[in-house]
């Protein structure tokens, strides 16, 4: 039946458009708009008629499960269930083609019968049928959040007592307790902070003297003052942020204003002045109507201010209050009254101003403030928060300016304040053997695993909660494909079933909230674990190691605001520059941890077989210039050893020949013991039958045999004749065994300078390596020295080509 008399009213508004267009919302003909509203009184009030004829069927538990006593309870998420005694009595009319719980909000009204009546969809039409409205309560629940708590804020003002609270309230009630005497003759409503920038909330009023008013939003003033007309009609809409504003061309409240009968038009008007207390300035000179007080560009915060009006005609007063750093809000001061602080240094960080008395009949305040790191915010009015709240940002400047109720505001009015909210820093890995089931981390929980051994394989970001616009850009190093492009918004950076892992990654903010926030980030990385915390694009990772990220760490803080501990690096990279040529003998350190490496890089693999060679000497023949330094290649005489840090070396070049050539000395305690010569090498092997035990760099005869001044080739022995040193004809060396000619071609020392001595001959000694004997074979001092105490008498020698 009710669905039947709700098809009739429709059809009665339908018969009308089709006599001429009905005005809805955002029309301007005022006739057919009132035309419009009384068919629609008319057909609820037969809704009522036939309401109340079935509302003996209606239990008494019924009515009070559907009246909670300020307690709603709306169909929440899909598959909720609405009581059948809250739909038969919701006044609007909601039915199976409307259902209530496919809307984000859920807005419900209770009037005197104390039932509770709900919105269809985001719009909750309030009608008390031809009377004023006495008592109200109203609520509004934010369904996603999943809470109970009204999302909405109010204030009301009544027929002989005026305005309820001096600010908003988020309790239930919205008007004062049901069935009290006051008409509700105007109101302002608001949502809740942390929806204010997505959505807005619309409403107007009907009364019997005006009709319909126009639309108000967020907090301003709908209905009358000065009238003594109640409100009998609200409409109540939440809409995006984004989407257009409904509108009917009028204005959504008046005010009958009385001023002194003494005095006309002409001479009324109003001022106002102000002054600002400066950091390092004190008191500056008052300003009025719309002038800076203060100061921009040199970062000197206003530690108070002061207001005051000059009015002709009218009576009235400005009210002010300001919020101090550490302290909060201040109450409101007026009539040249300091708000504020002096010889504290503290900032005023935002700002409120009224118009109290006629003058705020005549005129609205408009206000603005310079911040650090915003600049010059929007215009605010009548007591709309001017600056910044939980940022710790300072007014530098401000200005303040009245104007006509006809008037038009002095600028733009979108933001004149900034809210400070902590964003969400969203992020997932893609992890070997897991994929993204880890899930999700926020604020400095860890993505990915530590412990495990498991690379990263790519990298999902989002923020969210932002006090301002901006987002998030992320791109990744990765092993076969290097740096990647910046991803943004959820996009995935990074591979996915390529096995390919992550080494390093750069996160940076955009937009306005990089102005204001940093962003931290930290990877741990296989072999290195947590490396240090790099922020708004810094490297953090590896690159150059092949080391896997296998971690991930991101937190975001207001500028300045990081509590967090930096206790190393947070990349570590390493790229060859250049590799060059070169030749030059240099001794290893006996501590050097980088000996001896395949690679010119410290984490490289190392080359086990040659760490006997640490405090040894060998030739460097290339040299690499890297971003973690300087790096030689040594060679011995018996092969290559491999990459070690030129900082763990000595230059050696100029006494090389007193060092042992090939390492450590072996032991001859071996079969088949011989040595063996190659004359085109200048090395010396010591062997034990074709396995060489030792190389040695040697120095063979300057000439090739048979030729004077060459050393023999053949099938030689160690013969008995040796000594400490020899001096023939000018010349001569130490440790010297014959092999040769008994006597005639040894194994000696580089050239001693004097005989008996063991100065050695640098000149000649600088030889050793090249052919540059009469026919001995030269050794390194060393070399010599263990060759004549250890080689036993009668070891074959073979010397050749």
């Amino acid at each position: 039946m009710k669905r039947g008399i709700r098809l009739i009213s429709w059809l009665a508004v339908f018969l009308v458009m089709m006599q001429g267009v009905v005005p809805v919302l955002g029309t301007t003909d005022e006739k057919l708009q009132e035309e419009s509203s009384e068919i629609f009184s008319k057909a609820d009030s037969s809704t009522e008629k036939k309401e109340n004829e079935t509302s003996s069927i209606i239990t008494n538990e019924a009515v009070e499960s559907s009246s909670s006593k300020d307690t709603i309870t709306p169909p929440v998420g899909n598959g909720s269930q609405v009581s059948s005694e809250s739909v038969e009595n919701e006044a609007q009319g909601s039915s199976e083609d409307s259902p209530l719980n496919e809307t984000r909000f859920q807005l419900a009204y209770q009037l005197e019968d104390e039932i509770w009546h709900y919105a269809i969809e985001n719009q909750l039409n309030i009608d008390n049928h031809g009377e004023a409205i006495k008592g109200l309560k109203l609520r509004g629940i934010d369904q996603e959040a999943g809470s109970e708590e009204s999302i909405l804020e109010f204030r009301g003002h009544y027929s002989e007592i005026g305005w309820n609270a001096e600010g908003f309230s988020d309790e239930a009630i919205f008007s004062e307790p049901i069935n009290q005497t006051h008409v509700l003759e105007a109101f302002a409503l608001r949502l809740k902070e942390n929806l204010r920038e997505e959505y807005s909330v619309y409403y107007q009023v009907y009364t019997s003297e005006f009709s319909w008013l126009g639309w108000a939003k967020n907090g301003e003033i709908a209905g009358s003052m000065g009238y003594g007309c109640g409100i009998e009609k609200i409409n109540i809409c939440i809409l995006p942020a984004s989407e257009e504003a409904p509108t009917n061309g009028k204005d959504s409240f008046v005010e009958q204003v009385t001023v002194k009968k003494t005095a006309t038009i002409q001479e009324i008007s109003a001022s106002v002045q102000y002054q600002a207390h400066v950091e390092s300035v004190g008191w500056q000179n008052t300003v009025k109507d719309g002038a800076t007080a203060g100061t921009t560009g040199v970062a000197r915060r206003i530690e108070a201010i002061k207001l005051n009006l000059s009015l002709v005609g009218i009576t009235g007063d400005i009210e002010y209050r300001s919020h101090i750093e550490n302290l909060g809000w201040s109450s409101y001061s007026r009539d040249g009254a300091i708000s504020g602080t002096t010889g504290r240094k503290l900032q005023l960080e935002a700002l409120q101003i009224r118009l109290v008395g006629e003058v705020a009949q005549l005129y609205d305040v408009y206000y603005r403030v310079h911040v650090k790191d915003f600049g010059w915010l929007d215009w605010a009015k009548n007591d709309v928060i001017a600056g910044t709240t939980g940022f710790n940002y300072r007014i530098e400047a401000y200005e303040v300016r009245l104007v006509e109720k006809t008037g038009i505001a002095p600028g733009t009015t979108t933001r004149p304040n900034v809210i400070f909210k902590q964003p969400n820093i969203r992020y997932s890995a893609h992890v070997q053997d897991y994929g993204w089931t880890l899930g999700t981390q926020t604020n400095g929980n860890i993505a990915g695993t530590t412990g495990r051994g498991k690379r990263i394989e790519a990298l999902k970001m989002s923020v969210d909660n932002l006090p301002m616009s901006g987002g998030v850009e992320y791109r990744v190093h990765g092993a076969n494909y290097g740096w990647q492009t910046y991803r943004k918004n959820g996009e995935i950076a990074g591979t996915t079933g390529q096995g390919l892992r992550v080494e390093a990654v750069n996160i940076r903010l955009t937009g306005e909230v990089a102005k204001h926030f940093d962003v931290y980030y930290r990877i741990h990385t296989e072999n290195l674990g947590w490396l240090g915390w790099a922020k708004n694009g810094e490297h953090a990772g590896t690159t150059g190691m092949r080391y896997q990220a296998e971690g991930l760490q991101v937190v975001l803080f207001l500028k300045g605001g990081s509590n967090l501990v930096q206790n190393s690096q947070s990349y570590v990279t390493h790229k060859i520059n250049s590799i060059k040529a070169v030749s030059r003998y240099v001794r290893v350190y006996n501590n050097s941890n980088s000996a001896f490496s395949n690679e010119p890089t410290p984490f490289s693999t190392k080359n086990a077989s040659v760490a006997r060679f640490r405090g040894y000497m060998g030739r460097a023949i290339k040299e690499a210039d890297t971003t973690s330094g300087r790096y030689y290649f040594l060679v011995a005489p018996g092969g290559n050893l491999g990459w070690v840090k030129a900082s763990e070396t000595e230059n050696v070049q100029s006494n090389f020949w007193m060092y042992n050539t090939d390492g450590p000395y072996p032991s001859l305690n071996v079969s088949n013991l011989n040595i063996s010569v190659s004359v085109s090498q200048q090395r010396v092997r010591i062997r034990s039958g074709s396995r060489t035990l030792y190389t040695m760099l040697c120095s063979t005869g300057m000439n090739l045999w048979p030729s004077t001044n060459s050393t023999p080739y053949g099938n030689f022995r160690i013969q008995a004749e040796k000594g400490s040193y020899f001096w023939n004809s000018g010349s001569g060396g130490a440790f010297y065994r014959s092999f040769h000619g008994h006597g005639v071609y040894l194994f000696h020392t580089v050239p001693i300078a004097t005989p008996g001595t063991t100065v050695f001959n640098l000149r000649e000694a600088a030889k050793l390596g090249q052919r540059a004997s009469h026919g001995c074979i030269r050794l390194s001092v060393p070399d010599a020295k263990w060759f004549y105490y250890n080689m036993p008498y009668n070891t074959p020698v073979h010397i050749y080509y």
